[in-house]
């Protein structure tokens, strides 16, 4: 009986997260205790729907701030523009904070313009990478540095326009032919990845609310569990360096001479 009644509580809640009044306040009493009760369960919505790991990119490219003259390629609404004050924005789309329309195949700069290139969460939009990076190396100065993050393990997105993901190998020989002294970091361990993975499929599942919300829970839940370094399972890590499953890189590169 217990479990039944466990289950029906769930049921009449989580479904009514978006409506901020739950099913156990009785109509009558809405009017007097909509105020008390509905700043709580807004905000436990609002944490749910929070999503997991975007604060570790720009924490990453913050530990990288900047002076110098750069190139924020694909900079959308320029949220790292606070990171490197003396930059030109330049993305495909008009929008806020932009200085610059065009297209990363073809960057509207001359040679050795630049002396940093960020570029963050855009190569797996780009349809021809190659062009793009040789693009990149092309309007840097001389020792100019690169740096950029991609997802790796992750949901599809922007539709379209999503074309690729890139191992870290992928990534080095990508690189390698522009950039010397290049490092690849994984952004976020194993469970951080899974927990991100469950927040996206609950994202998916909004017409669902009791799994969705269960989902948004979990994914809080995991991603917040400590890490480790635990041995991994008879050969299938056997020669993989860092996570072996992974949200996203960090790499950082610099112009070959």
């Amino acid at each position: 009986m217990a479990h039944r009644r466990r289950r029906c509580w769930l049921s009449g809640v989580l479904p009514r997260l978006d409506n901020h009044l739950p099913a156990i306040i009785p109509a009558s009493m809405a009017n007097t205790t909509k105020r008390n009760v509905m700043n709580p369960i807004q905000q436990l919505a609002a944490r749910l729907r929070r999503k997991v790991g975007k604060h570790v990119i720009h924490e990453t490219l913050s530990r990288h701030a900047s002076q110098a003259f750069t190139l924020d390629l694909g900079c959308g609404h320029s949220p790292l523009a606070r990171f490197f004050p003396n930059r030109i924005g330049l993305d495909i789309a008009p929008a806020p904070g932009l200085d610059v329309v065009g297209d990363a195949h073809f960057l509207p700069f001359p040679d050795e313009t630049f002396a940093l290139v960020v570029c963050s969460e855009v190569l797996e939009h780009l349809a021809d990478p190659q062009t793009a990076v040789s693009e990149m190396a092309r309007i840097l100065k001389p020792q100019g540095q690169l740096l950029l993050t991609t997802p790796f393990v992750y949901p599809l997105h922007e539709a379209p326009h999503d074309y690729q993901r890139f191992t870290q190998y992928g990534l080095k020989r990508l690189f390698s032919p522009y950039f010397d002294a290049i490092t690849i970091q994984p952004l976020f361990s194993e469970e951080q990845t899974i927990a991100i993975l469950l927040q996206r499929i609950a994202f998916q599942r909004a017409d669902r609310k009791p799994l969705s919300y269960f989902l948004m829970a979990a994914a809080h839940f995991i991603y917040r569990l400590p890490t480790t370094n635990a041995v991994r399972f008879q050969g299938l890590n056997r020669d993989v360096t860092g996570a072996f499953l992974t949200a996203g890189y960090f790499l950082q590169g610099q112009k070959k001479e």
